[in-house]
This record gives C-alpha cells, sequence and structure tokens, in this order.
C-alpha cells in the first residue's frame, strides 16, 4: 500500500517541499523519532517516582533503625502471637527485645516459636507464679475473652536478681490472634514497697501515738474525776465566801484539764482515722436543749444574756451524728463563753434548703465577745493554733477546739464558716445537709390550733417563743405591753412577764408568767400562773408549760405543803432509845447522806458518814463501828471493794467479830444480791431506803441488848412511817435540787465526751437519790440506761442529752 493512500488530499500539498514530494522512508523516521521522544519522557517520569521511592524507604528505614535503637534502651517488648494450625503459637517482636528484658542470656537462648512457652523461659519463673501465667494465656485465647485485655505481674529469676515483669495481652485486628507487650516494673516495684513500707511505719506510729494518748487520757481522767467529785462534794460543806471562791477557781481548772483530754483525744482519733460517725436519727431541739444545759451556768455566772432560736420549720427528727453535732455546738458555745465578757451568747438553728426529703440546717453561735483580726482568721481551724499568742495565757486551751469541728463538720459533709471583728464579737456557722426522718413535731394534746397570745417586752425572747409555739402547733399573735389589747381577744393561753400583773386581768386565758430565775408562782385572783424561766428558754420547759396551760386549773396545787406540816408532829412522836455503838455510812449522794443521817437519828442509832470507799476504809480502821452500810456505786472504790478489802482484814488481823456490812444501791439488776454476798457484804437494801425496812435490817444482823432492848419502840404504824418519810422529803428537796442539777450538767458533759464510766456513776447517783421524791416513769427508763452501761453498752450514750432534759422538767415539776 503506498503512503499516499493515507494522506487527506488537504495534506498532500504540507508533504511536498520545494525540493519535491517527502519519501516513506523520511516519514518513518519521523515517526520513530517521537516514539522514541515519549518513551524516554516515560521512562524518565518512572525514574523519577522510583527514586522517591527509593528516598522514602530509606526514610523510614531510617526512622525505623531509630525506633529501634531507641526501644533497645526502653524495658519494653511488643509483638503479636499466632496460634493457628498453620502457625502454632508464634510470636513476632515488632519492637524491644524479650530476651535481654528478661535477662536471658547466650547460655539461655529464647528457643524458636513462642518464648513465654519456652522451658528455658518459664523454668525461671517462680511455680505459683507459672501457673498464674499459663491461667492468663489460656483465658486470653478463650473466645469469650479476646474482646477485652487480658494482664498480668509476674516475677522472673534473671542472673541479676529477681525481677517483675508485667505482660498485657489484648484482640488484634489484624490476622494475628493477640497483641501483646511486656516490660520490667521491678523499680516501680520496689518503689512501691518502699512507699508502702513507709505508710505501714506512719500508720503504726499514728497507731501507737493515738494509743498512748488515749491510754494516758483515760489514766489522768480517772483521777482527775475523783477530784472533779470530791469537789463537788465539798461545795455541797460549809464553807465562807473566800474558801467558795477558792472551789470554784478549782472546778474551773479542773474542768478545763478534762476539756484539754477530751480534745486531745478526739484530735488523735481524727488524725489517725479512728473516728466513725453514726448515722441515727436524732431531734434538734432536744439537742439543743441539753448543750445549752450543760453551758449555762458559767455563762449565767458571768451576767451573760442567752438566746436560743430554733426555727418552726425545723423538723422534729433528723438523720446524722448528733453526738457529734452535739460536741461540736458544746465547744462552740464554750469558745463564745471563754471570749465573752459582758454582752450576749446566740445559739440560732435555721433551714435554708429543704427538698428530696432532706433539710440544709444553718446552725450559728453568735457573740458579742472580743472577735478576732481579720489576718487571724485563716489559721483558727489549724491544729494548736490561736488568734494569738497570748491568748493561751490569759483564756486557756490548746487550740484544738476549733480545728476538731472543722473535721467532724467536713466530715459530716458540711461546711464551717467564720464572721468575726475586734471588739464586734464572733459568728460560726455551720451548713448540714441532713434527710428528714421526721418532719412535724409530736403536737401537746389539744395543742392543734390553739391560740397563743405573747404580750412580753423583749422583742428577742418574743420571737424565739413564737417560733417554739408554731412547732408545736399554736397559732400565735404577738402584742408588746405598749399596745393596748383590743375588747373582745380571746386566746388559749397568755404569755406575759413576770411583773405584768395587769395584763392577765385584760383576757380569759391561762397565764404563763415569763422570766428569769423564777422561784416562785405569783399568785393572781382565782387563777394560777405557770412559771416560765428564759434564761435561756428551753424546749422541754416550753413544753410542759404549755401542757400545764392545756389542763383545767388547779387550786389545791399546794395540799403537799399543809399534808407536810401536819406530819411533823409524827417525827416527835416517834422516837426510838439511843445507842452508844455507832454505824458507818459510805454515800457519795449529798442527799441520800442527810436521809440516812436523819433515818438513823429517828431510830436511835448515832452514825457517821463518809463519801467514797477510800475514806470509809480508813474509817473502819480508826474507829469502832458496830455496822457498816454502804451504797455500791462510788467514786475511788466501790462498796464491793470496800467490803472485800474488810473481809480480808479481818481474816489477816484474826478480828474476833465479824462487822455486819449492809448494801444499799438502787440498782435492780440481775445477781445483785449474789455480788454483795461475793463481795463479803452480809444483806442488801434497795433504795429509796424507808426507816421500817431499815430498822427491820438492823435489828436482823445487830439486834439490840441489854437494857436498850426493854425500850425498844413498838413496830410503827405505816401511815406514821410514811408521814415522817414525807417530812424528811420536803425538807431535802432543796438539796436534791441543787445537787441534781449538778449531776445532770455532769451527764450531759460525759455523754457529750463518751465517757459511759463516768455517765454511769453519775446515773447511779441520781435515780437513787430521785427514788426518795418521785415515782415518775423516767426512773425506769433511766435504769435500763443504767442497766446497759453498767454491761459495758455505750449506745445510750446517744440518746442520754434527750433523757437529761426530761429529768431537768421532773426535777422543775419537783421543786
Amino acid at each position: 500500500m503506498k503512503l499516499a493512500s493515507f494522506v487527506s488530499p488537504g495534506t498532500s500539498d504540507w508533504l511536498h517541499t520545494a525540493s519535491g514530494p517527502m519519501s516513506a522512508s523520511t516519514l518513518l523516521l519521523a515517526a520513530l523519532l517521537v516514539a522514541m521522544a515519549l518513551l524516554a519522557l516515560g521512562v524518565l517520569r518512572y525514574l523519577h517516582g522510583q527514586r522517591q521511592a527509593i528516598r522514602s524507604a530509606w526514610h523510614k528505614l531510617g526512622a525505623e533503625r531509630s525506633l529501634r535503637r531507641i526501644a533497645g534502651h526502653v524495658p519494653v517488648a511488643i509483638f503479636t502471637l499466632h496460634d493457628t494450625a498453620e502457625a502454632p503459637s508464634r510470636l513476632d517482636v515488632i519492637t524491644g527485645d524479650p530476651a535481654a528484658l528478661i535477662g536471658l542470656d547466650a547460655v539461655h537462648p529464647l528457643g524458636e516459636g513462642d518464648p513465654l512457652r519456652d522451658p528455658a523461659f518459664r523454668q525461671r519463673i517462680p511455680p505459683e507464679d507459672l501457673s498464674a501465667l499459663d491461667r492468663l494465656l489460656e483465658s486470653a485465647s478463650h473466645p469469650d475473652d479476646k474482646d477485652r485485655p487480658q494482664a498480668l505481674d509476674f516475677r522472673v529469676r534473671a542472673p541479676a536478681g529477681l525481677r517483675w515483669m508485667h505482660l498485657t495481652l489484648a484482640p488484634s485486628d489484624g490476622d494475628a490472634q493477640r497483641v501483646g507487650y511486656m516490660y520490667d516494673t521491678t523499680r516501680t516495684k520496689a518503689l512501691n514497697e518502699e512507699l508502702r513500707s513507709a505508710r505501714d511505719a506512719a500508720e503504726r506510729a499514728a497507731k501507737a501515738r493515738s494509743d498512748f494518748l488515749a491510754t494516758m487520757s483515760h489514766e489522768i481522767r480517772t483521777p482527775l474525776n475523783g477530784v472533779i467529785g470530791m469537789l463537788e462534794l465539798l461545795g455541797h460543806t460549809r464553807l465562807d465566801a473566800e474558801q467558795k471562791q477558792m472551789l470554784h477557781s478549782v472546778e474551773d481548772s479542773a474542768g478545763a484539764l478534762m476539756q484539754i483530754l477530751n480534745d486531745v483525744l478526739d484530735f488523735s482519733k481524727l488524725a489517725a482515722g479512728g473516728l466513725q460517725l453514726e448515722n441515727e436519727a436524732f431531734d434538734p431541739r432536744a439537742l439543743v436543749d441539753n448543750v445549752i444545759g450543760a453551758v449555762a451556768a458559767p455563762m449565767q455566772r458571768k451576767g451573760l444574756r442567752v438566746d436560743v432560736l430554733v426555727e418552726s420549720t425545723v423538723a422534729s427528727r433528723l438523720m446524722g451524728d448528733g453526738i457529734r453535732i452535739r460536741q461540736v455546738l458544746f465547744n462552740l458555745l464554750n469558745n463564745a463563753t471563754k471570749f465573752t465578757a459582758q454582752g450576749s451568747i446566740a445559739l440560732m438553728w435555721r433551714v435554708i434548703g429543704d427538698g428530696d426529703g432532706a433539710q440544709r440546717s444553718f446552725i450559728s453561735v453568735r457573740d458579742t465577745g472580743i472577735g478576732i483580726p481579720a489576718d487571724k482568721q485563716a489559721t483558727l481551724f489549724t491544729p494548736f493554733n490561736q488568734a494569738e499568742n497570748s491568748t493561751t495565757r490569759h483564756y486557756g486551751g490548746t487550740g484544738l477546739g476549733l480545728a476538731i469541728c472543722k473535721q467532724l463538720v467536713e466530715l459530716m459533709g458540711g461546711h464551717v464558716s467564720l464572721q468575726s471583728a475586734p471588739g464586734e464579737g464572733t459568728t460560726v456557722t455551720l451548713e448540714l445537709h441532713l434527710p428528714i426522718v421526721h418532719r412535724a413535731v409530736d403536737a401537746l394534746p389539744g395543742a392543734a390550733q390553739k391560740h397563743a397570745i405573747l404580750r412580753l417586752s423583749d422583742e428577742r425572747i418574743a420571737i424565739e417563743l413564737a417560733e417554739q409555739l408554731i412547732a408545736l402547733g399554736f397559732t400565735v399573735e404577738r402584742i408588746p405591753p405598749s399596745q393596748s389589747m383590743r375588747p373582745g381577744m380571746v386566746a388559749n393561753v397568755l404569755f406575759v412577764d413576770a411583773d405584768d400583773l395587769q395584763s392577765a386581768t385584760e383576757i380569759a386565758a391561762r397565764v404563763v408568767a415569763v422570766g428569769k430565775a423564777l422561784r416562785s408562782e405569783p399568785s393572781i385572783p382565782n387563777d394560777e400562773r405557770i412559771p416560765l424561766e428564759v434564761a435561756p428558754l428551753r424546749w422541754q420547759s416550753l413544753v410542759q408549760a404549755c401542757r400545764l396551760a392545756l389542763e383545767p386549773p388547779v387550786s389545791s396545787r399546794r395540799k403537799a405543803a399543809v399534808a407536810t406540816d401536819a406530819s411533823a408532829a409524827a417525827i416527835v412522836a416517834k422516837s426510838f432509845s439511843p445507842h452508844t455503838q455507832r454505824v458507818l455510812v459510805v454515800e457519795d449522794h449529798p442527799v441520800s447522806q442527810q436521809l440516812v443521817r436523819r433515818q438513823l437519828d429517828l431510830l436511835g442509832w448515832p452514825c457517821d458518814i463518809v463519801g467514797n470507799g477510800v475514806d470509809a476504809l480508813a474509817a473502819l480502821h480508826d474507829g469502832d463501828y458496830a455496822m457498816l452500810v454502804t451504797d455500791c456505786n462510788m467514786p475511788r472504790m466501790s462498796g464491793y471493794e470496800l467490803a472485800t478489802a474488810w473481809r480480808k482484814h479481818e481474816a489477816e488481823s484474826g478480828a474476833a467479830t465479824r462487822l455486819p456490812i449492809i448494801a444499799m444501791t438502787a440498782n435492780a439488776f440481775d445477781g445483785e444480791l449474789a455480788r454483795c454476798r461475793e463481795a463479803g457484804m452480809d444483806d442488801y437494801l434497795s433504795k429509796p431506803l424507808q426507816l421500817q425496812p431499815l430498822e427491820r435490817k438492823i435489828e436482823q444482823w445487830m439486834p439490840r441488848r441489854g437494857p436498850d432492848a426493854a425500850q425498844a419502840a413498838p413496830e410503827p404504824s405505816p401511815a406514821a412511817d410514811m408521814e415522817a418519810s414525807q417530812a424528811l422529803r420536803q425538807s431535802l428537796l432543796p438539796m436534791l435540787v441543787d445537787a441534781t442539777n449538778a449531776d445532770l450538767d455532769a451527764l450531759g458533759a460525759a455523754a457529750i465526751a463518751g465517757d459511759a464510766k463516768i455517765a454511769e456513776q453519775r446515773l447511779h447517783r441520781m435515780l437513787g437519790a430521785l427514788q426518795l421524791f418521785t415515782d415518775d416513769p423516767l426512773l425506769a427508763e433511766g435504769e435500763r440506761y443504767l442497766e446497759t452501761l453498767h454491761a459495758g453498752g455505750t449506745d445510750p450514750l446517744r440518746s442520754l442529752p434527750g433523757y437529761v432534759g426530761a429529768l431537768r422538767q421532773l426535777l422543775a415539776r419537783l421543786g
């Protein structure tokens, strides 16, 4: 075929040159040149691409070499594991040197396949760790476990010593069954062990310190309790003004020392983490009552006004550690008293949030004391710090109180804040979130929808009373004395100032006289006033006053006094022949001392009375007594110990006669008589002592002989005996009030401090004396508390503060 047949007619002209038409060979050569040029361009492009690939490969190789070089210095090996039929148990190392990692050398090289199953490797693993490793490998290969990593720490014996390895096997997304890594944790384990040893040593040291402080606290507390008890007894003896002042100084110092011991012990428990909070239902109003009752006396001695406000919205039962909340408030109120020379102290409990079954309580203690500079406030909540170095010298204390309060509140999930300025006083506020157990206060019978009018000159007292009355279910109206009462006003209860005799005649209502230190009930024609002391205002006092106000009036309230006067002649008529032999009485309560002295006087027996077993033992050695009558529970030496000691003396001295020993106690525990017999006592008298039982016991163990027998008085009638006992009780009532108030303060403080021993002693003292005057059900409740404390239980300590408040009301009724 000719070339011209492939050329279009228009192109044929172009193929002609000036020298003539182009030949076919020329055209072929031109086509070849074009093809070679295109081929050269392609080759150049390919060579350029290969050059780039080579450069990238060299770069990757350099990076891999660098990574391997770095990995060689890091004690980590990363690998993949294959466990299939084609490649059973094969390990491919990605990076790291497993042989160097586990300390294998040329003598014990890693074999082919899976080094984790290699004998050279496995023989270096302790048997207990090897079994754990096998379980890991089996678990990691299980289909159900391949979706989660498996880890193990195990030991390997290396030439340099025992080393710890951490192995992790995780599922793989590729063709490998698992991806794993292993690294050396020997140094980390060593550091952890050092830290653990240091922690254990610190915990042992903290425990040893805590145990030492607890032991020393209890060892010091024991004689200190004796000192405080004896000071209290000394206060009931005849003292002149100067001696009373010195006695009060010693009592204050002893109380301060006891507080220091309690603070140190609590702080050591907090520091050692040994203080556990309880979560029990408690009554916030009873709690406030108890705290105020425990601190009111020193406040009143300083002439300070005490205000107590508990909002009506505060629930009747909250859940929390009431004992610790009471301890915090007790500490804050003590601080306020210590640093306030004049003015007032206020305790307020408000609700700032209520929802989801809980209340956010806002509890504040405010004083008008010396105040604290702003630059000193930040350090007040740190241990052993006070605002000024001179504070300890001037006011005493350890600087632990606020630190303990802060830690206790924070343990409860709360917050403590402080506001103060020099000369303007201090306010410490607690915020606590407490679940509600029961919201409404248990209403008095008939109190719902009853109306109360407050006609009081003191606005703060009126506000406090109004909140409490609303909580009880009353509707409240405040009308100050400066404002006239509206004609035709009606109310169920009218609260007036104690010196306001006019307002009570303007309205038909039961009258409650509000004042400070009320001792008697001022009379109103055809009615009776109900006294209510508000220095400070106490919840239980108000409840009792309202209960009396809602009852029908009783115009014959003083019949008991008339009966007492009528029975006085019975004491004179009832006389017995005197005796020359003496009776030694051991009793620690002043009321019981006076009662048994008068009873023995009436029976014709002279007696000596001592307040504890130690003094009684000395008196027995020095004197000549015909009988010993002893209380069983006393400080320093109990009646049981006294009887045992005297029986031992009789045996060692070869005494010709055996001294009759009669026990007297308020305890009703099982086996009490057997315990008395075991201690060496001959018989048992239950408190309260009555003339007839006492006389029978004396006649039984010490019969009258000689001329005295002929002059013995006839058996008195029960009526005459009752009259004589009633007269004695009435004459001893003022002493009972004073002594029991002191015991209640000590019992409340012991409950706050968690001292079961002191609580048992104080409760025993009070019950023995109160049984002389009443058979109120509260005494049976006290017996149950006493029995639990006697058995070593501490649960009653949490509810004793409420019981203390109830006893105060009982004492007020008796007085």
